[in-house]
């Protein structure tokens, strides 16, 4: 549920599809070959919060969500790193079907490099939403 949210927050936001085409931003892994720039966005943990009523409809989880960016070159990184955090960082509402409460930046991962010359970097996002019981 929270990928699917972080996505469509994603591929809403003119200033990232600019620079990525929606198609190449994508829920789970980014097939090998796939043009550069991309995004791949993962679900790391789901936590839910303490139930406060057990016959509650729903109840709320905390989800931390890694959005993975990535670039031909290095220079191009770290701007679209910032574009996707502007994009998602304090979002709240109703997500793409998703009811959720608060979107927060959380971590930022190392600049990695694989064999074919691309370049990283994570950024993570803490989503608050409510889950049906």
């Amino acid at each position: 549920m929270s990928v699917k949210s972080i996505r469509a927050l994603l591929v809403g936001a003119a200033t990232v599809v600019a620079r990525v085409p929606e198609d190449q931003i994508m829920a789970g892994d980014v097939p090998i070959g796939t043009p550069m720039p991309a995004v791949s966005i993962k679900e790391i943990v789901s936590v839910p919060v303490g139930a406060i009523d057990g016959q509650a409809d729903r109840s709320v989880v905390v989800t931390r969500v890694q959005v993975m960016v990535m670039a031909k070159a290095y220079p191009e990184v770290k701007p679209l790193r910032d574009l996707v955090r502007q994009a998602c960082n304090f979002q709240r509402g109703l997500i793409a079907g998703v009811d959720v409460v608060s979107i927060e930046r959380d971590t930022v991962g190392p600049d990695l490099q694989d064999d074919a010359g691309n370049y990283f970097q994570s950024i993570d996002f803490k989503v608050t939403h409510y889950e049906q019981n």
